[in-house]
This record gives structure tokens, sequence and C-alpha cells, in this order.
């Protein structure tokens, strides 16, 4: 112990009445009781007191500090006047008794009780009741049963130990053993181990022991409790009906139960009676003294609270809950981010959340929490921001799988997710959503998700379908408004602007506006409105009356941002940049909008569009680069991702021609701005600007094709540009006569297709064995582009205001083109006689040719003729020869009747010789052609054989 040092020598006692004080000095001090008279007698002042007791302490004389301490607050303690001294004494004391205490448990304390069994088990139980160094106690009962298995409340001591250390199989063995040594042990015994098996998951084999208990001691209202607790957990209406009769037996048994008490205020909140479970938590809250009892309290009569909506009271009952029973109580932890949640303190309310997570990480319903914390916090840092973003991706690809693919909640959060990246998928999920509601045909759809899926249909541009989703959320208003009238107004409100929305969109301006003015007049301070009516006049081109609804919101609101940002941005259109200027730096002064995104988009805007002024002063190019850079650093500085930033600082790259850096500028743009054909047009243009004409070409074809720009003339220009630049000079001739069709008054367009008839006539021209035919296109060609060229000439010379439009196109360079046009004119005039004649002569060698391949062709057919004659000729006369030579032999042809045959026969037998027969040897046509043919197959027949015979040899060989 310490205490201040007095540096002065001397100590005094002032008089009472006045005159010379009493004086002594600090090395020889009088006696005690001589020092506490003259204090007493003089009526000091506590300091003064104090001054004497604190030389005597540093004298080593403790029992006289002691004495003058506990003698100064005895008579000084009734002077109220004096109750900082008199806390100071006290102080003295305190730390005097502390250094007295700590004394004793270093040398003494334990010294001669060191091993006394009975002296360290009371100490063990009473840490244990105080819920204090359960380590010290532990050590006690362990000390005990090593020393001494059979002690009984040792063991028993020690197995609560265990179950407080959630040690539940060692608890339930000392719990036995206990019992075991000592059947007849208490009932609370028995008790402990119902309690160890229930958290083992025994279920029957505890209800077995509480029961057991409730054998030995009918009246044990911790055993009822517990029962009432299982027949709760088979959720059954029997069981239920059981488990509240046995709740209600144990609280009439034991009014100072405080298990019973919050199983009470847990039932009864449960089924919805919260003053009652409001009653007994205050109950067990009032009984309950260790801190784990307390915390429960706290906690239970928080969430009664939390039920009632008194949200602070209820916060500081689960902060002091989770000091009571520390962080890993996991109740009060989401009961505190659901409040804070409520209180739209985002932060506070992750914070408890991701708590909850880390000490139960599969809880679904802390992820789904999270999701949507995440999802409405701001004024986050990138990184952390960019940390949650993947979260919320895991959370949402873990719980949208299985059972809950189709939970309501978590569908919701997911399309209001997927709105910033891909709209179009959150309109699929509301669809889905809804579709979900219909199937369950009891359950309505609400009216808010008809409301967002009206709004994803309007933001993927199907605007129609938006406006009849408005309209049929309009139809159901009426219900609402019976059961709640003030939710109906704010609903319909919202549902009125944006069908408003809806109706502009589709070009119903008359319908839109007479919407915004029922909303004014609902709600005369309705800003929106007021800007949307300010909208649809900048689109009628009364600019006058746009103005003034955007000055009328800023009268009354001058730090409006949005009407600011309106105006400001009227004005950019408008090429008003001074005003512009003026308004955008307006926003940026206020205080909470020094990172407005808008505003210093418009300021690099206009910084980059006096790069591109017909007349700028070239001088301060760099000036307005480099403060156009800076407007732009500032937007992603503050919002990385935001892809216009990008586009202006790809613009500003290309300007100065860092065409690769320009690139991958547009490149990631367009990727995340795949609906908007500036970043498409703009890359293309980098990609020619690069020589890539085949990308660019192709770029330049897409974009036409998705943003239908087929009638855009500076797209055409461009891809005609690109196609002359590859020199393929016919498609670029037709994409750039597309344009001046489209824009017969683009002089651009007229000059670059005069160029590029020019060129496509020089070509041919330049071409060798030109026919007649490509002479005449080619000067068709020269003479279009001399056309083109004197038209654009006459234009520039008729007005100056065309040619300060059209200031790029130099009339000298354009008589020059009109001279080289004349020129090539002369040169195809000069070859064309030449071509002609030659032409001519070709034609007439073609003739000749033709004739004599005619005569040709003639003779051929006489002698043909002939031929053919003499064939029928030949043919008849062998046909009359035949038949003049079967006319001659017509009886020898004759066949034999049967009686003739006979003759024959007697003949022969008769012995006379027989004849030989005149027809013997004469052989018939047939026989001839037979008999030829018969030669022939032998023949056939020996060359096929032998064929097969060398074929075997070979074969063989």
């Amino acid at each position: 112990m310490k205490f201040p040092v007095d540096n002065e020598d001397n100590l005094a006692i002032p008089k009472r009445f006045g005159g010379e004080a009493i004086m002594y000095s600090n090395s020889k001090l009088p006696e005690v009781d001589t020092v506490i008279s003259e204090l007493s007698g003089e009526c000091c002042k506590s300091d003064v007191w104090r001054t004497f007791a604190l030389a005597y302490y540093r004298q080593n004389k403790i029992s006289d500090f002691y004495k003058i301490i506990l003698k100064a607050i005895e008579i000084r303690q009734s002077h109220i006047d004096e109750n900082y001294h008199i806390l100071k004494l006290y102080d003295a004391l305190v730390s005097y008794e502390i250094m007295c205490c700590w004394k004793e448990t270093d040398k003494l304390g334990d010294k001669i009780f060191r091993y006394h069994e009975s002296h360290i088990l009371q100490r063990a139980f009473y840490l244990l009741y105080e819920g204090q160094k359960l380590e010290h106690a532990e050590a006690q009962f362990k000390f005990i049963t090593n020393t001494n298995e059979r002690n009984i409340p040792a063991l028993i001591g020690y197995a609560c130990i265990l179950y407080n250390k959630k040690e539940y199989f060692k608890s339930l063995k000392y719990f036995k053993k206990a019992l075991k040594i000592y059947p007849k042990s208490p009932p609370y015994v028995r008790l402990g181990i119902g309690y160890c098996l229930l958290k083992l998951g025994y279920i029957e084999k505890a209800k077995v022991a509480f029961e057991r208990v409730l054998e030995l001691e009918k009246d044990n209202s911790y055993a009822l409790t517990a029962l009432a607790i299982l027949d709760f957990a088979n959720n059954t209406l029997k069981s239920t009906t059981a488990g509240a009769t046995k709740l209600i037996k144990s609280w009439k048994l034991d009014t100072n139960n405080i298990s019973t008490a919050l199983e009470l205020s847990d039932f009864l909140f449960l089924k919805g009676e919260y003053e009652k479970s409001e009653k007994y938590s205050k109950i067990a809250l009032q009984l309950s003294e260790s801190k784990l009892m307390k915390g429960r309290s706290h906690y239970f009569f928080g969430r009664n609270l939390h039920q009632k909506g008194e949200i602070d009271l209820a916060i500081y009952h689960y902060a002091i809950a989770i000091d009571l029973c520390g962080s890993n109580f996991l109740n009060p932890l989401f009961g505190l981010g659901q409040l804070y949640a409520k209180k739209r303190k985002f932060e506070k309310a992750i914070e408890y959340f991701e708590m909850f997570l880390a000490l139960s990480p599969n809880n679904i319903e802390v992820k789904k929490a999270l999701i949507m914390m995440y999802m409405r916090s701001s004024n986050v840092d990138t990184e952390k921001n960019y940390t949650r973003m993947c979260s919320i991706k895991k959370y949402f690809s873990e719980l949208l799988v299985g059972e809950n693919q189709d939970d309501p909640l978590l569908i919701n959060e997911y399309s209001r997710f997927m709105e910033k990246t891909n709209i179009s998928i959150s309109l699929k999920e509301t669809s889905r959503l809804i579709n979900i509601y219909k199937d369950l045909k009891n359950d309505l759809c609400p009216i808010e998700l008809v409301n967002n899926y009206g709004v994803y249909l309007y933001m993927n541009g199907m605007y129609l379908q938006a406006s009849t989703a408005f309209s049929e959320c309009f139809a159901r208003i009426e219900k609402i408004r019976s059961k709640n009238q003030f939710y109906a107004e704010s609903l319909e409100l919202t549902l009125t602007f944006n069908l408003a929305r809806a109706k502009e969109e589709l070009g119903f301006m008359d319908d839109a506006i007479e919407l915004y003015e029922i909303l004014l007049k609902w709600k005369p301070n309705y800003k929106e409105a007021i800007l949307r009516l300010g909208k649809i006049a900048e689109k009628r081109t009364n600019y006058n009356e746009a103005i003034s609804y955007y000055q009328n919101i800023l009268s009354d609101d001058p730090n409006n941002v949005l009407a600011l940002s309106a105006l400001g941005y009227f004005y950019l259109n408008r090429k008003n940049y001074l005003e512009a200027q003026k308004s955008f730096e307006t926003i940026i002064k206020l205080p909470n909008q020094r990172t407005n995104a808008y505003a210093y988009l418009g300021l690099g805007t206009i910084w980059l569009d006096q790069l591109y002024k017909p007349n700028r002063n070239k001088n301060k190019d760099d000036d307005h680069i480099s403060r156009a850079f800076e407007m732009f650093s500032k937007v992603l500085r503050y919002h990385p991702m935001n892809i216009y930033a990008g586009n202006g600082i790809g613009v500003l790259l290309t300007f100065i021609g860092d065409y690769e850096k320009a690139r991958e500028c547009f490149a990631i743009v367009r990727e995340n701005l795949l609906n908007n054909k500036g970043p498409w047009l703009n890359l293309a243009y980098v990609y020619g600007m690069l020589k890539n004409y085949l990308n660019s070409i192709q770029l330049y074809k897409a974009a036409i094709d998705k943003f239908g720009l087929d009638e855009d003339t500076e797209t055409l220009i461009a891809l005609g540009y690109n196609y002359w630049k590859k020199k393929e000079y016919i498609n670029a001739m037709n994409y750039v006569n597309k344009a001046v069709n489209i824009d017969p008054f683009n002089l651009y367009a007229i000059y670059n297709l005069a160029k590029i008839c020019t060129k496509v006539g020089l070509n041919i021209l330049e071409s060798s064995n030109n026919s007649l035919t490509e002479i005449d296109n080619a000067i068709a060609y020269f003479n279009k582009a001399k056309n083109y060229f004197i038209n654009i000439n006459k234009s520039l010379n008729s007005d100056n205001g065309i040619k300060i439009k059209w200031k790029y196109l130099n009339i000298e360079q354009i008589t020059e083109e009109i001279l080289i046009c004349d020129n090539f004119l002369k040169k195809a005039n000069l070859l064309r006689p030449k071509i002609l004649e030659a032409e001519k002569n070709k034609e007439e060698s073609k003739n000749k040719q033709k004739e004599v391949i005619l005569k040709l062709e003639e003779e051929k057919l006489v002698q043909l003729k002939v031929l053919e004659e003499q064939n029928i000729e030949k043919q008849s006369r062998l046909k009359i020869l035949r038949n003049e030579f079967l006319n001659m032999n017509k009886d020898a042809l004759k066949i034999l009747t049967n009686d003739d045959k006979k003759k024959n026969i007697n003949k022969n037998e008769n012995g006379k010789k027989k004849k030989k027969n005149d027809l013997e040897d004469f052989i018939s046509d047939d026989e001839v052609v037979e008999n030829s043919d018969k030669k022939k197959r032998n023949k056939q027949g020996k060359s096929e054989r032998k064929k097969k015979h060398n074929d075997i040899n070979k074969n063989l060989k």
C-alpha cells in the first residue's frame, strides 16, 4: 500500500478559537492518545486527522494509524461539507485492509488448515456458488477426489463443475460414481444424472432419471420442470398440455424455483400471452443470484420488451444477458442484431449477427439476416464492401438449394441483390416468386411484390406490362385501406408515381402529367413529381417551363440535390456550360455531397466537351484534359465501379492518342453497359484507330443490329470509313450511300461518298484489260463524284452558316477534287474509243469464228445424212436378197409327213439301197447360226478355263 508523502518536517494542530498552532515534529511523534485528544478537542478537520494518521503509518506504527483513522471517521462523519475528505479517510482504511488481507493470504491464510478437507470443500463450494474462479473450484474438488475418492460432496461438486464446462459425459461419470458409492444419495444426484443424459441426447433415459427423482421426492420442483421441458419437446397437443400442467404444479410447489419461472415465461411467450410471460421473467430476474440464471432472466425479460417494441430497454437487457453469460449466449446476440436493424443501425446489427455466425456457422436465419444487412449498409470502405458482396454471393449459393429454393424471403432478397448487375434475373426471380404465391392459392401475393415486379418490368423496358402491374396494384388498395389507412395512402402515392413513369415512357405524356398533378394535390411538396414535370417540359422543348419547375423546388429547398442535378444537366445539354458548372459545384460544396458521382461526372463532361467545341482555343486543351481527368478520377475514387467515369476517361485517352489504354477502358465499360450503345461505338472507333479494321467493322455491325442504328448516319459513315481503310471500296460506298439517302444534307457523308466514287472509278481505270462496260462505269463514278463535289462547293459558297457547320470541308480542296475528277474523266474518255475499237475487232473475229464453225457443222450434217441414206439402202437390198433366197428354196424346206416316213422305212426293210436325201447336205440359216453360236461358246469356255488355269498357277507361285 502506498500513500502520498507529506514533504513538510512539522505537523500542526490549529487552535479552535485562534492562536498559535500546536506543533509536532515528524521524527518525534507523541503518544497516539494525546494526538487523538488534541485533534478532537480542537475540532480539527478530516484532512488534518488524515495527515497525522499517515505520519504514524510512515513510522510503521500501524496500530496507531488504524486508531486515528477510525476515530476520525467516527467524529467527522456527520460533517456533510467534508464528504470528499471523509472519502479519503475511507480510501486509506480500505487500502490498509486489502494489504492485510494479501499478507494473510500469502503467509498465514492456509498454513494452518491447508490440507484440511472440510475447509477446502467449503471454499470450493463457495467458489462454485459464486460462479467465479471455477478453475480454482475445480482444482479444490479435484484435490479432494484425488486424496479421497469416496468423498461424495467432492464428487458431486466436481460433477457440477464439469457440467458447467459442458463436459457432460465426464459429469455423468462422477454423478454415477457418487450414486454407486452411496445409493441412498439425495434426489438431486439423480437430477444431475438426468440433466447430463438430456444434454447427451438420451431423452428416454433422462426421463427415467427425472421420474425416479419424483419417486424419491414427490414435490421436487426441478424434476417436474425438466419433465415439462421433455413434454414440450414432443410438440403434440397432449404433450404440451401435460407439460404446462407440470410447470404450473412445479411453480405451486416452489415459487422460488428460477428455472420454473423462466420456463413458464418461455411457454407463455410462445403461447402469445406476453404480459404473463413478462411477469414471470421479472420474478426470475428478482430471484436469480448466480450470473448464469440472472443472464437468462435478463434475456427473457428483454425478449418481452422486444416484442412490445420498447427497443432501447430490450437492447439494455440483452446486453446485460451477454455480459453475465458471455458472448456464447446466442439468443440475445440475435435479438440485438434484430433491434439494431429496426433502428437502422445496420453496422451494429452486422456486428452482432457476425458474432452469432462465428459461433453457429450453419445457421440459416442468421445468414438471411446478414444478407439483408449487407445489402442495406452504406458508407463502407471499398475493401469491406467487396468482402461483403462476396459473402452475399456465397450465402445465396448455399441457401438457394433444396427446401430453401422456394423461400420467398430469399428469392425477394436475391432479386434486390441482382437488380444492380442483372435486372433481367431480378425480373425472372420476382416472376417465379409471384408464381409460388399463386400456387399456394390461399395466400394472396403481397401488393409490394407486385409493385416490385412492375418496377423490374419498367427497368427492362417493358413499359406496357409494367403499367398493367401497377394498375393491378391499384385495384387492391381499397382492401388495404380498410385495415391500415396510413399505409394504403403511402402505397397509393408510390403506385401513382410508378404508373406515371410508365405512362411517360409509353409516350402518354398528358396522362403522366395528370397523374403527377394528382400527386401534387395529395402532397404539394412531392419533389420527384415536380422534377418529372420539368423533364416532360424539357422533352417538349418548353425550356422556360422546365427551368421554372426546377427553380420551384430550389426555392423551397436550395440544397435539393436532385433539382440541382436536373438543372445542371439541363444546362449541359443546352451547352450553357457556365450555369451547368455552377449547379454541379453547388452540389459538391454541400457537406454530405462531397462524393456525389453525378456532380463530378457533370463537371468532367463539361471539360470534355470543351475539347470538341468547333472554335476552341487549342492552347487550353491541356488544361481542359487535366481538369476532366481530375473529375472522372474523383468519381472512380469514391465509386470505383462507376462505368460512366470509365467511359469518360476512355474518351480522353482517345483524344490524346493513347488508343491501347482507351481500348482497355471501353472494353471494361462495354462489359458492364451491354445495353448502352456509347461504349460499343467508342470501342469500335478505337479499334479503327489501332488499324484493327476487322474488329472495328464487326463491332459497328453488332451495334447497328443490337441498337437499331440502321438510320444513324454517323455510325454508317464510320463503318464506311473502316471499309475504306480496309480497301473494300464497294462496301464502303454502299454504307456511305445509305447515310446520304437518310440525310441528304449531310455534307460530310456526301464528301465521303464522292471520294469513294472517285477511288472506285480510279481502280477501274488503272486495271488492265478493261471492258467497255467497266470504262462506262468508271466514267459514271467520276461524273457522280464530280457532281457531289460541285454540290458541296455550291452549298458552302451559298451560306456562311453552312460553312461554319461543316467547317472541316475546305472549298479549295473540293475545287481541286473537281479538277481531279475532270482529269480522270478525260483519261477515261480517251481510253473509251480504243477499247470500243478493240471490242469491235474482237466482235468481228468472234463472228468469223462463228461462221466457220457453222459451215463445218453444216458439212458434218450433210455427211451424216449421206451415210444414213447409204445404210438404209444397203439394209433394204439385203432384205430383198434374203426374201429371194427363201422363195427359191421353199420346197426343199418342207417337213416330211408320217406317211412319207413309213414309206421310207418300208423301202429300207425290203433291202433296197437307201438313197441320199437331197436335203441331207443342205444346211439352213438357223443351223448355221446355231453352229456358229456353239463354236463361239466353246471358244469362250476354253479361253475362260485357260484364264482360270493361269490365275491358279500365279497364285500357287
